[in-house]
């Protein structure tokens, strides 16, 4: 006989089993909250605080087409790697909607993702639209892991130079 809650498989060798079963709590209900996005919901549901960003990146992947490119990279920074950046360098704000101050997108031809620290979880899933998939961390090597199994082997992955310093590259 089991001692997992109800909901949760038994354990296999091998075989992964939810958070919330491992830990021997029922797995998760959908969120009740209406200040985050729910993408599970069936139609997806989005707080008034997310924004629509379905046109921009449309736009972006026509021309990743059109240059050839598969992946292309938007931090929070601007060109001079300031700490609190002006309205008209917000460039990772203006394409995902995310206001917080610490984060890197990378859009490929059909995918989007966010990283950002745990400060902004809950505010990135307030303004997010289900577009974004949110990473919940910020390190360079996970990113560029999501990007090894994102784009081909012979893609190409695009930045803006002046926005990265040469230690973050590396």
């Amino acid at each position: 006989r089991s001692s997992k809650p109800p909901g949760c498989s038994p354990r296999f060798a091998g075989v992964a089993v939810p958070t919330g079963c491992a830990a021997g709590r029922a797995p998760r209900a959908p969120s009740t909250r209406s200040d985050i996005r729910d993408c599970t919901a069936e139609p997806p549901y989005l707080p008034p605080t997310a924004t629509n960003t379905t046109a921009r990146l449309a736009v972006l992947r026509g021309i990743l087409r059109t240059h050839g490119v598969h992946a292309y990279i938007v931090p929070s920074t601007d060109a001079h790697m300031s700490e609190y950046i002006s309205e008209r360098d917000a460039r990772l704000g203006w394409l995902t909607g995310f206001t917080g101050s610490a984060g890197t997108a990378v859009v490929t031809r059909d995918k989007a993702a966010l990283w950002t620290d745990s400060r902004y979880w809950t505010q990135a899933e307030r303004e997010l639209d289900c577009n974004w998939e949110l990473q919940r961390t910020r390190t360079p090597p996970s990113i560029a892991t999501w990007i090894l199994k994102e784009v081909p082997a012979e893609g190409n992955v695009s930045l803006d130079p002046f926005l990265f310093s040469i230690g973050r590259a590396g």
